[in-house]
C-alpha cells in the first residue's frame, strides 16, 4: 500500500525488533552463570523466535553483547595486580562462555541442550571441587555446585562468539600461552605436591617444570603457594609434632628459595623452635650453642628473638630438674650409658640458664652419679661444671677419683694375673 521497498522494511525490522532483542540479551547475560535459568531460557528463545529475527542477525546482535563482557573480563585480567589474579579473571571468562553463552547460542538457534529446560531439582551431593575454584566464579561465591551446574560445567563451549576480529593474534596467543602454561605447571604441581610437602628435591623438580612451560618463576611460585597454604599447614604441624621436620630442612627450603613465613603460620614456626630447643636439651650432648639457639635458628624462622629467648628459659628450667630425676632413675636401673645422656642433658639446661646446685633427698645417689659420668672421660669444664650442680665438695670428688682410679688398676691387675 505505501509500496516501500522490501530492503527497507527488513531494515526497519531489524532496528526495532533488535533493540528489543538486544535488550533480551543484556538482560539474559547479565543474569549471570546461576541466573539463566528456565525462565531466562524461555525468554530468549521467545524473542529470537517472536521478533522474527533470522538467524544471521540475531546472532550478531548476541555476538556484539558477548563479545563486550569477554573484553571486560580480558581487560580486568590484564589489569590485575598478579598472575594469580589475571587467571582467575580468564578462568571466570571461561565458565561465562560455557554456562552463560553457550545456553544463550543454542536458544537464538532453537537447539536442544542436553540439560533440561525445566527448573532443576538440587540434590545434595559430594563433590570434590577446590573453594577457590568455586570463588573464582563471581557467581558461585560460597556455594557449592549442584548436579546440573557440574554437568554444564562438564560441557564444550561454544566457539561461535569469539574475539578474533577485537584481538590481535598475537594478544590472543600470549593469553592462551599464559592460560596453557599456568594450566600444565599447576596439574603437575598438584601432583607433585599431592601431600603438600615441599621438599628440596620436590623443589628442583618444580623448577625443572617451571622452565619447560616457560612460566615466569614469580608466578610459579604463586601458584606453588595456592597449592600448597590448603594442604601444607595440617601436613607441617604434623611433621612439626611427629619430629620429621628439623631446622635444618628448613634452611634447605630457605636455601632452595622457598617462600616459607608466607606458607607456614607463625604459630607454627614458633612450634618448630620449641621442639628443636627440646631436641638439643634431650640429644645427650650436653651441648647448647647459644649464637645458634638465640640468634640463627630464630633468624631462620623469621620469630622474634626476644620470645625464642623466653621459651628457651622455661624450656631448660624445667627440664634440668627432669634430667636429674631421669638419671637417678637409670641409676637405679644400672643403665649407666643413659645416665651419661641425662647427666649431659642437665648440663645443656644449665648452658642456657646457669643453675644452683640441685638437692637430692640420698645424697650418695648423687655421689654415684658423679662417679659414673667421671668414668665417661668428660671434658674437664663439663665434670666441674656437674660436681657444682650436684653439690659434691672437693674432698668428695677426689675421693672418688682416687676410688675409681683404684679400682681400675686392680682390674688392670686381676686381668694380667689371669693372662
Amino acid at each position: 500500500m505505501l509500496c516501500i521497498p522490501q530492503q527497507i522494511v527488513e531494515a526497519a525490522h531489524a532496528d526495532i525488533c533488535g533493540s528489543l532483542f538486544q535488550k533480551v540479551v543484556r538482560e539474559a547475560i547479565a543474569s549471570g552463570v546461576d541466573g539463566y535459568d528456565a525462565e531466562t531460557k524461555k525468554s530468549v528463545r521467545k524473542a529470537a523466535h517472536g521478533l522474527r529475527l533470522n538467524r544471521e542477525t540475531a546472532m550478531s546482535i548476541a555476538s556484539k553483547a558477548v563479545r563486550q563482557i569477554f573484553i571486560n573480563y580480558i581487560k580486568r585480567a590484564r589489569a590485575a595486580g598478579s598472575r594469580t589474579e589475571s587467571a582467575k579473571e580468564l578462568k571466570k571468562m571461561i565458565a561465562f562462555n560455557t554456562l552463560v553463552v553457550t545456553q544463550l547460542v543454542e536458544d537464538i538457534k532453537g537447539e536442544s541442550s542436553d540439560a533440561s529446560t525445566e527448573e532443576p531439582v538440587k540434590e545434595d551431593i559430594d563433590v570434590t571441587t577446590e573453594d577457590e575454584e568455586w570463588d573464582s566464579l563471581q557467581t558461585l561465591k560460597k556455594i557449592k555446585p549442584d548436579k546440573e551446574l557440574v554437568e554444564r560445567l562438564g560441557r564444550p563451549g561454544q566457539t561461535e562468539i569469539t574475539l578474533k576480529d577485537d584481538l590481535p593474534e598475537r594478544d590472543r596467543t600470549d593469553l592462551y600461552k599464559t592460560s596453557l602454561a599456568e594450566q600444565a605447571f599447576r596439574q603437575q604441581a598438584e601432583v607433585i605436591l599431592a601431600d603438600g610437602q615441599l621438599t628440596k628435591a620436590r623443589v628442583e623438580q618444580l623448577n625443572n617444570l617451571q622452565k619447560q612451560v616457560g612460566l615466569p618463576q614469580e608466578y610459579a611460585q604463586k601458584i606453588i603457594k595456592s597449592i600448597t597454604t590448603t594442604k601444607m599447614a595440617a601436613a607441617i604441624e604434623t611433621a612439626v609434632t611427629q619430629g620429621r621436620l628439623s631446622i635444618k630442612q628448613i634452611r634447605e627450603l630457605k636455601e632452595a628459595n622457598v617462600e616459607l613465613d608466607s606458607m607456614v603460620s607463625e604459630n607454627l614456626r614458633e612450634t618448630l623452635f620449641k621442639k628443636t630447643v627440646e631436641d638439643i636439651f634431650s640429644s645427650g650432648t650436653g651441648e647448647f650453642d647459644e649464637d645458634e639457639v638465640y640468634e640463627k635458628i630464630p633468624t631462620d624462622l623469621n620469630i622474634n628473638k626476644e620470645k625464642a629467648r623466653g621459651v628457651v628459659r622455661e624450656l631448660a628450667q624445667a627440664r634440668l630438674k627432669n634430667s636429674l630425676v631421669q638419671a637417678v632413675s637409670l641409676l637405679r636401673q644400672r643403665k649407666h650409658p643413659g645416665v651419661v645422656s641425662s647427666l649431659n642433658d642437665l648440663l645443656a639446661c644449665d648452658k642456657a640458664v646457669p643453675a644452683q646446685p640441685q638437692s637430692w633427698e640420698v645424697p650418695e645417689e648423687l655421689a654415684d652419679l658423679y662417679t659414673i659420668y667421671l668414668k665417661s672421660d668428660p671434658a674437664p669444664e663439663k665434670l666441674t661444671r656437674l660436681q657444682y650442680l650436684l653439690g659434691i665438695s672437693d674432698s668428695t670428688a677426689a675421693a672418688l677419683k682416687d676410688a675409681g682410679d683404684a679400682l681400675l688398676n686392680s682390674a688392670a691387675e686381676e686381668e694380667n694375673f689371669v693372662f
